[in-house]
């Protein structure tokens, strides 16, 4: 509980800007799960909002990880390959399928927001 009433918002902020830096460097897709988009953003449902503003993005990360409610996805390309950034609710934000200097590249915005990389198999 500590936790959640004294890091929440530092910790969306650190997940906004690694997000936002991603996004600014790669091409992305940006998207809600669509129980998230049917709940809280109806007129958000099944629309990329990599283009709806900063402002107003960075408002929604802050839903899902300050209120924990449902997951936002950004698709990152790279040649003919995806990866995927997840911020889920809470403090939860995971990627999957990095690799190269994509991963080294994350890793290096992830350290640099005081933060760290937990590997799962």
């Amino acid at each position: 509980m500590y936790l959640n009433v004294h890091f929440k918002l530092q910790f969306a902020e650190k997940i906004k800007f690694i997000a936002f830096a991603l996004m600014y460097q790669h091409e992305s897709y940006v998207f809600l799960d669509e129980a998230v988009a049917s709940a809280l953003y109806p007129n958000l449902k099944n629309k990329n909002l990599r283009n709806i503003g900063l402002e107003r993005l960075g408002e929604i990360i802050d839903t899902m990880v300050i209120d924990n409610y449902g997951s936002l996805n950004i698709l990152l390309k790279r040649e003919n390959d995806f990866s995927l950034m997840r911020i889920e609710d809470g403090f939860s934000t995971i990627f999957f399928n990095l690799k190269g200097q994509l991963r080294e590249e994350v890793a290096s915005l992830v350290e640099h927001q005081g933060l760290y990389f937990k590997e799962i198999d």
